[in-house]
Order: C-alpha cells, then sequence, then structure tokens
C-alpha cells in the first residue's frame, strides 16, 4: 500500500513537472508545424531521425511550392491573362489595361509572397529559433511561473490549433472550388488546388507570430500581477517569503528576462512580418479595385463573392497581427503605472523601485518588420490612406481608357 502511495505521488510530481514546461505548452502548435515540414522543437534531446524526416518534408513542399508558383505563372500566360488565384476572372480582350496590371500584380503577389514565407519560416528554424528556446528554457530555470501560469500558456496555444483547424478547412474549400472552374483541363484545376493549399504556410506564419506574441504579452501581464501583490500585502507576501527589496529584485528579474524573450521574439519573426505585411497591403489594393470595378458595372458574380472574402481575411489578420505589439506595449506601459503607486518610507526601497521605473521606461519593446518599420496599430490608418490613394489613381486610369 506504502509502495502504491509512493509511486502514485512519484507519478503525479514527474506529470507536473512535465507540464511545467514550454515544450508542453507549444506542443499543440508546434506539431501543425512540423506536420507542414517546419522543424520547430523545444529541446535538443529530441530524436534526431524525426528531425531529419522533417526537413526532409519541408524541402519537398518548398520545391513544390516553387514549382508550383511557376507553372502558374506560365498557365496564366499561356491563357492570355494573369489572375489572382481565380482562373476564372473575366475575359481579357474584355477587360482594360488597368484591369489586367492589377490582375497580374495580384498574381505575382501571392505567389511571390507564399515563396518567401515560406522561406523565411524555414530560414527562423536555421537561424533565429535556438535563441528564443534558449531564453525560454532559461525561465524554466528560474522557476519563473508556476503551473497555473504554464496552464494558460497553453490555453494559448490550445486556441492557436482550434484557428489553424479551421483555417484549414477553410483553404480546403477553396480548393476544392477550383474543380468547378470552367475553362480549365483537369491538371491545370489540379495545380491550383495543390496552390491554394499553399496558402496554409501563410495562415501558418500569422499563428506562429501571434501565438508565441500573446504569450509574451501574458509574461508583461503576470510581472504587473507581481507587482500588484506587493502592493497589496506590505512588507511581506504570503506567498512568497522574503522582504520588500528581495520582491522588487524578483520583480526586475523576470521583467528582463521577458524583454529578452520580447527581443529574441522580435528576431526570430520581424522578417516574418515584412513577408506579411508587404504583400498584405498589395493584395487589399488589388481586391479594393477589383471589387470597385465590379460594384460600379453591377456584375455580383463568384469571383466578386471570392474577393469580398479575401478582402475581409487580410483586414481581419492585418488587424490581428498589428494588435499583438500593441498589446506588448500596453502591458509595459502598465507595469510603470504600478511601480508608480508604490511607496516606501524606506529610502533605499523607494530608489530601488524608482531605478525599476526608470529602467522599465527605457527599455519598452518594440516590434519591427525586419528594422523597416515599427509593427502596431499606426499601421491601419496607414492601411487605409495607401489604399484609397491607390485606388483613386486606379480608378482614374480605368475612366480614362474608358472614355
Amino acid at each position: 500500500m506504502l509502495r502504491k502511495r509512493v509511486a502514485r505521488q512519484v507519478s503525479c510530481s514527474s506529470d507536473e513537472q512535465m507540464m511545467m514546461s514550454f515544450k508542453w505548452c507549444c506542443r499543440p502548435v508546434l506539431i501543425v508545424t512540423n506536420i507542414f515540414g517546419i522543424p520547430l522543437k523545444m529541446k535538443e534531446d529530441e530524436p534526431s531521425y524525426s528531425a531529419w524526416m522533417v526537413y526532409i518534408l519541408g524541402w519537398i513542399l518548398y520545391c513544390t511550392n516553387v514549382a508550383i508558383g511557376l507553372i502558374i505563372i506560365i498557365i496564366c500566360q499561356d491563357a492570355g491573362k494573369v489572375s489572382s488565384l481565380s482562373p476564372d476572372s473575366e475575359e481579357f480582350n474584355n477587360s482594360t489595361i488597368a484591369s489586367r496590371w492589377n490582375e497580374g500584380i495580384s498574381t505575382y503577389n501571392t505567389i511571390s509572397s507564399m515563396i518567401a514565407t515560406h522561406t523565411v519560416l524555414l530560414a527562423v528554424t536555421a537561424v533565429r529559433w535556438e535563441d528564443l528556446v534558449r531564453v525560454l528554457d532559461r525561465m524554466e530555470r528560474m522557476n519563473q511561473f508556476n503551473l497555473k501560469e504554464f496552464s494558460v500558456f497553453r490555453a494559448i496555444f490550445h486556441v492557436g490549433l482550434v484557428f489553424a483547424v479551421i483555417g484549414c478547412l477553410a483553404v480546403g474549400l477553396l480548393s476544392i472550388s477550383t474543380y468547378f472552374t470552367i475553362g480549365l483541363q483537369l491538371w491545370q484545376m489540379l495545380i491550383f488546388a495543390v496552390q491554394r493549399w499553399l496558402i496554409l504556410y501563410i495562415l501558418l506564419a500569422v499563428l506562429l507570430f501571434t501565438c508565441f506574441g500573446w504569450m509574451a504579452a501574458t509574461m508583461l501581464q503576470m510581472v504587473g500581477k507581481e507587482i500588484e501583490l506587493i502592493q497589496e500585502n506590505g512588507q511581506l507576501h504570503e506567498n512568497c517569503d522574503g522582504p520588500v527589496d528581495v520582491l522588487i529584485s524578483k520583480c526586475s528579474r523576470h521583467y528582463f528576462v521577458t524583454i529578452d524573450f520580447v527581443h529574441q521574439f522580435n528576431r526570430c519573426f520581424g522578417c516574418l512580418l515584412l513577408v506579411l505585411i508587404a504583400p498584405a497591403f498589395i493584395r487589399i489594393i488589388n481586391a479594393s479595385f477589383q471589387l470597385m470595378i465590379n460594384l460600379k458595372d453591377g456584375h455580383w458574380t463568384m469571383d466578386m463573392i471570392v474577393q469580398l472574402m479575401i478582402l475581409l481575411v487580410h483586414c481581419v489578420l492585418f488587424t490581428l497581427v498589428a494588435n499583438i505589439p500593441h498589446k506588448i506595449r500596453q502591458e509595459t506601459f502598465n507595469l510603470t503605472k504600478k511601480l508608480r503607486k508604490l511607496y516606501f518610507e524606506d529610502f533605499s526601497l523607494q530608489n530601488q523601485v524608482n531605478v525599476l521605473i526608470m529602467e522599465i521606461s527605457n527599455s519598452v519593446p518594440k516590434i519591427t518588420a525586419a528594422g523597416f518599420f515599427d509593427v502596431d496599430l499606426q499601421l491601419i490608418p496607414t492601411l487605409v490612406g495607401t489604399t484609397l490613394t491607390y485606388l483613386i489613381i486606379l480608378f482614374q486610369f480605368q475612366t480614362s481608357e474608358k472614355n
């Protein structure tokens, strides 16, 4: 009986130790990345043969992505038109030069963005991912988070897994629609269907950035809760044995490790943001112009519905990506607000708090697209203004040509 009890306690402790790790938290999304040939892993002690299988699968899919993109460009050029993922668009002879330019740019933009996203995902695994994992491993060794907080991180990646499944279903329906396209041979339908499946790499990139960015913002929020508990309990905190100066030092240490994680997160996903946001600008302009033409002519076709759905999805994803850096900065500003509420009669304690406030104010993290521009909600007005500007220019070309 005693042996069973001891064995049960040992089993529970080992399970709890396994759950208090980022490997356990990130597993739902990392499994998806491995399925698509992106070899992301949290520990170096995993079997090497499985990693090599994922690498081989990833390069096979990458070569397929490049080959499919080139074949689609050739198909569209041979057909006398270039359309964006919609081979059932209007005939070349019935469209204006502005429309043909818009369709051509849309096609090249879509193909290049998928190949660039796939390239950066593979490059991240080879160059920057290990630095990000190293910071997470340091957090585990510091015991910065408890089991409840690790469960919160796990819930974030479970939500990401749900959105990955929804994205796969949506892209699957989009791929099936190519078989109802008129004017294409069977092998051409198959090519377009495979290319639409490769859109999942763009969704996978957005998923990775959102999940890890959300986790970074949650880490800063947990540091803020530590400050609140110090404020509520005065000199001692019931869950942390030690004087206030030790607790403040602990909060400072946790904050700077979290900021290091945000810095590595920015290095890891900065190039990915660049190849996601820049093509998204172009895609939104293309889809808006096509919708404007169809609305002006009164043509409610299936292609118009597809363009409307593409526009809505891009706007939602763009807002989601831009909101993550905003949330990280907002949580950092909240830390300084909470620290300013702390007041101690002891000069050394108050000086320690003031120094921490100054250090946090001077280390507010920024998420950039490979250093070219900052990514935050201020990009949304820029997107709207740029889209309206180019729509007016394209519409003037369209009107002058018809006249």
